[in-house]
């Protein structure tokens, strides 16, 4: 529309000049040239807003450094650079002998305090056999005690009185006997109350130290691939999330971003239909639609800390990121992480000016055949 309006503008000028004998003093040149500028400047404000176009598209993907959860020595690492992998496939092992001899210690002290429990149960038996024993031998001593009490009323002689209180002592005897065997008993059942209570504590130690032999085997955690090996076969790594061993490339969700100058997003709305060319595939035309216009920017975070932020720092270039999906039936998988092209949004306003965007973008993906810096 723009070199047809040109067009126009250059036969308006030659008409006037050259037909119409229009002498070319300084205030006609001049009205023709504002008029023209004015004209062409009108177009291309409302070709922005109407159907923007942006040559700052990107394909991006989530990345995902590779950190061990445990540290070692790496004994094996099978997961090949830039190929393949789905989820749970390993990536590499560490050295699990000393995470095996954990998990063989918390199996044994388990062990050990579950036969604990089982002899502290036959004590409880011991013990109440015990009580049972006391208390049969109390309820004698008190019967004994009872008899000697009523012969001693009957016949209150020497041989009567002496038979009593050696019946009555049997019978105090009897009840310390049986206030010592219950306390066995309750000392018994405290100790065996507080082995079931390790029980818990071993069973945890051993599902930790089980866990921690399992991390010795790192594993893919989604379908990707890896890139970036920092390790070799002997290689100690920490877990510690500076030291990665690896950067993984998250292949289930791949995005397509824009930049776009945020006043030409005026009339931009989820689901306005888009077109795209990638310099990686020149001469393919992909479609979609706008997923969202992401409602934030780096330059308005202000990171928490012990600083405050200088006054002089804050600014932004107002460029705001527009989030795109390919229709269905495309396959963005099939564009390499960091493929770069152009996208042009075709909003409902100013429909006609869309035609300048649609010649655009298929000269761009004809033009990314060439080697041109910038397009």
């Amino acid at each position: 529309m723009i070199a047809f309006l040109t067009i126009i503008y250059t036969a308006v000028v030659v008409v006037v000049f050259r037909v119409l004998k229009v002498k070319p003093t300084p205030w006609p040149v001049a009205l023709t040239i504002t008029s023209g500028v004015l004209m062409l400047g009108t177009i291309v404000v409302l070709w922005t807003i109407a159907a923007p176009i942006s040559t700052k598209a990107v394909v991006s993907r989530y990345v995902v450094p590779i950190v061990p959860y445990v540290k070692g020595q790496v004994v094996s690492i099978p997961a090949l650079p830039n190929t393949p992998l789905h989820k749970g496939d390993v990536l590499y092992k560490v050295d699990p002998t000393p995470y095996q001899y954990a998990v063989d210690q918390a199996e044994a002290q388990l062990r050990s305090v579950k036969s604990n429990i089982v002899q502290l149960q036959a004590g409880i038996q011991v013990a109440e056999a015990s009580v049972n024993a006391a208390q049969a031998g109390v309820t004698a001593d008190k019967a004994a005690a009872q008899v000697a009490e009523a012969i001693n009323k009957a016949n209150p002689q020497a041989i009567a009185k002496l038979k009593l209180v050696e019946a009555q002592q049997q019978y105090e005897a009897s009840q310390a006997k049986l206030a010592q065997a219950r306390g066995n008993e309750s000392q018994s059942r405290a100790a065996l109350a507080t082995a079931q209570d390790s029980v818990g504590v071993a069973e945890a130690q051993l599902a930790s130290a089980r866990f921690n032999l399992e991390q010795c085997t790192v594993r893919a955690p989604a379908d990707g691939f890896i890139t970036d090996w920092q390790i070799r076969e002997g290689t100690f790594v920490t877990a510690m999330p500076f030291a990665a061993a690896g950067t993984f490339i998250d292949t289930t969700q791949t995005s397509i971003v824009a930049a776009f100058p945020a006043q030409m997003l005026v009339h931009v709305e989820p689901n306005q239909p888009v077109e795209l060319a990638f310099k990686s595939r020149p001469g393919v035309l992909y479609r979609g639609e706008v997923d969202t216009v992401i409602q934030a920017s780096g330059e308005g975070q202000f990171t928490t800390g012990g600083k405050l932020p200088s006054a002089a720092q804050v600014g932004s270039p107002g460029v705001l990121a527009v989030k795109i999906r390919l229709d269905p039936g495309v396959s963005v998988d099939e564009l390499e992480m960091g493929s770069a092209g152009s996208v042009a949004i075709y909003t409902d306003w100013g429909k006609s000016l869309a035609m300048i965007s649609k010649v655009t973008i298929r000269m761009k993906k004809w033009l990314y055949y060439l080697p041109i810096p910038g397009t």
